[in-house]
């Protein structure tokens, strides 16, 4: 009977082990696009707060900086960056971790300049930095410009990894302060501008940044 009570022991032992995660926490203006070259797909109704479950051990996260502005002239723009790859450190079984901005911008002008060399964190539950990357300096531009109808939605790129960028900054004790025909698709405009007249600001912006993730 105690050899069969140590082996189920051991079993579990094992299967703690080969289960074993992490969770990362990532805001809305994060969105997380391959993890150890595993696509992520959020779809289009992602909560705030989005959180993620990863092997413990070290990881290699892929991301992009999204944010959603509102102009007062009732056009929309979502500012969107290229990809930034973070590698981890050894992240602990069962811990929970978040993923934040350095530096946030508040502004439409200074998201389209932050937006060209985003600089990503990753921070344990006590706020404590473990690793600070900094994207590759692209020339991205503001998505839809002209309003949500002005512009083809280009499908054909490809969530590739970024090259060139800085070095990360490792660290453990530094606190982050930061077929239809014609009159069926004429429909389906319809009912479309319909259903955006009569969402709210929050409806929009989840609507506005899911729209923006399938031009990657």
């Amino acid at each position: 009977m105690a050899l069969r009570l140590t082996f189920a022991a051991a079993a579990l032992m094992i299967s703690g082990t080969a289960f074993s995660a992490v969770t990362i926490t990532a805001p809305e203006e994060i969105k997380i696009v391959v993890v150890n070259d595993q696509e992520v797909n959020t779809g289009l109704f992602r909560s705030a707060n989005n959180q993620y479950k990863v092997d413990a051990g070290e990881s290699s996260i892929s991301v992009r900086y999204t944010q959603y502005f509102e102009h007062l002239n009732g056009e929309h723009d979502i500012v969107k960056s290229g990809v930034v790859t973070l590698k981890t450190p050894f992240l602990k079984d069962g811990e929970n971790y978040r993923l934040d901005l350095v530096n946030a911008p508040a502004s439409f002008e200074a998201a389209k300049k932050y937006a060209k060399q985003p600089i990503v964190a990753l921070v344990d539950k006590n706020k404590q930095l473990l690793v600070q990357q900094t994207g590759a300096n692209t020339e991205q531009k503001p998505w839809l410009g002209q309003g949500i109808f002005a512009k083809a939605t280009d499908l054909t790129q490809k969530k590739s990894a970024p090259v060139n960028q800085p070095a990360a900054i490792y660290a453990q004790t530094t606190s982050l302060n930061s077929g239809a025909t014609v009159n069926s698709t004429h429909s389906a405009d319809q009912q479309l501008i319909q259903l955006w007249q009569k969402s709210n600001k929050a409806e929009r912006q989840k609507f506005m940044s899911w729209l923006a993730e399938q031009a990657n």
